[in-house]
């Protein structure tokens, strides 16, 4: 690596490490806030949250004592809730999931400032159901290790998926003679099982091939005997109810091919099984033909780099236009919001947040699709905290603002509950007990003209 290169991203980690390097107080106390749980309630005023270590230690009234040494944040006029979670992300720059070799340090900062822009935009938690795992996985561990700045991550590292059907690398054909397949996948060390199973996928391709229902069975079974919850990618009631039997834990998405039945319904009122919205990736190329103007919206010139916003203005909304799925993935997302919103109606903790995108403003419209689908603002932002820890495994630790659980919280300057584009109005972000220094990170607002 040239030493030039090498000293400018010494440059860039430490300043973003100094994002949360700062010597801490003993305890960190929001007093006066409006608090918003992620549990559903209506907001409580006058509220006062103690956080000590990584930790929430108290919440209760104005009357909280106040620990020696503690750091008073004036939580007056101000509404508090739990850090935004995004439960289907694909983080770029990593190269190809089949790349082999180190991850480099262009691809490394790269993947940086994605998780950055996540952060930014109040984002403390982020599940990347897909990528490169050297990529993925180095970041991954400098996170958990505090060596870089950014939202907590869980990762799949490679998919797997049937021979000729929807992902890979892992190709599963049959039990038990592709075990050493999963076994690979298994010593990479992912927090979800990620398994890709569509016959046409979101785009209404050519049928392409599929894991029968006992492979599938077994595959999820050998992962669940490691501990590894599951998740799939399906897009069909029939191919949501043949993982469902099979045992999985999640769906990577919702059915978008047409209306649910109320018997799929019924069903999932008694299994809930928590399903991710992904509404924002069918809706993204849709938008970017008809209203490319919202890439100039603040938070995506704050945290998009503008080659990229000038790329997928240009480059990107040409292709759209020339492969003609605009029409449906215009159809398709009505559908989908349907579903959800009903889906929704069932059981309160089914929907999880989830973009299937790259950055932290894709959550933000990812919220506001679900809203003008017809879940109230309330309840998704339930949707993307607790509901998101739910989806984890981790709701015991995660999600929701209680004693004990993880300090991943937002302060925000508006009312989340009246208008869900009042989760834009962030005024500080805490991650695991630490206030992020916003402008350390690296991305377009904080950098000057070059």
């Amino acid at each position: 690596m040239p030493t030039a290169f090498r000293f400018v991203l010494t440059i860039i980690l430490g300043a973003a490490l100094a994002a949360t390097a700062a010597a801490q107080p003993s305890a960190l106390l929001v007093r006066g806030v409006t608090l918003i749980d992620g549990n559903g309630g209506v907001p409580v005023d006058d509220t006062t949250v103690v956080i000590e270590g990584d930790r929430i230690a108290a919440v209760g009234g104005a009357d909280l004592p106040i620990p020696d040494g503690a750091e008073v944040i004036d939580g007056r006029r101000r509404y508090l809730v739990p850090g935004l979670m995004d439960m289907h992300v694909h983080l770029r720059g990593g190269g190809s999931r089949r790349d082999g070799g180190a991850v480099t340090v262009e691809q490394e900062r790269a993947g940086l400032r994605g998780l950055h822009s996540y952060l930014y935009a109040g984002v403390t938690t982020i599940y990347d159901a897909g990528n490169r795992s050297a990529f993925i996985f180095q970041l991954r561990r400098k996170e958990r290790a505090d060596e870089i700045v950014a939202p907590r991550i869980f990762a799949t590292g490679g998919t797997v998926a049937s021979p000729n059907g929807h992902g890979g690398p892992y190709l599963v054909e049959a039990w038990p003679e592709d075990r050493a397949v999963l076994d690979e996948h298994i010593a990479t060390g992912p927090d979800i099982l990620k398994i890709g199973q569509d016959e046409h996928g979101w785009m209404m391709r050519p049928l392409i091939n599929q894991l029968p229902v006992d492979l599938l069975e077994r595959i999820i079974r050998h992962y669940h005997e490691q501990g590894i919850r599951s998740t799939i990618h399906v897009s069909t009631e029939r191919t949501a109810w043949e993982a469902i039997y099979a045992g999985v834990d999640t769906l990577a998405h919702p059915i978008i091919q047409a209306p649910v039945s109320d018997a799929y319904l019924e069903m999932m009122a008694v299994r809930r099984v928590p399903t991710v919205s992904t509404l924002t990736i069918g809706e993204a190329a849709s938008r970017l033909v008809e209203h490319p103007e919202h890439l100039d919206e603040t938070l995506y010139r704050d945290t998009v780099e503008s080659e990229e916003i000038a790329r997928l203005k240009t480059e990107q909304r040409a292709r759209e236009q020339e492969n003609g799925r605009t029409g449906w993935l215009r159809t398709m997302t009505p559908i989908a919001q349907e579903n959800l919103r009903r889906l929704h109606a069932a059981g309160k903790d089914i929907v999880v947040c989830g973009t299937d995108q790259f950055s932290g403003p894709a959550v933000h419209r990812e919220l506001e699709l679900l809203v003008e689908g017809g879940i109230p603002p309330a309840d998704a932002i339930v949707i993307a905290t607790r509901n998101a820890a739910r989806f984890l495994g981790r709701l015991d630790e995660m999600g929701t603002v209680e004693s004990g659980k993880l300090a991943d919280l937002v302060i925000l300057d508006a009312d989340p509950t009246v208008d869900i584009d009042n989760l834009k109005r962030i005024v500080s972000v805490i991650k695991g007990g630490q206030i992020v220094d916003r402008s350390a990170l690296d991305l377009p607002v904080n950098r000057g003209p070059l």
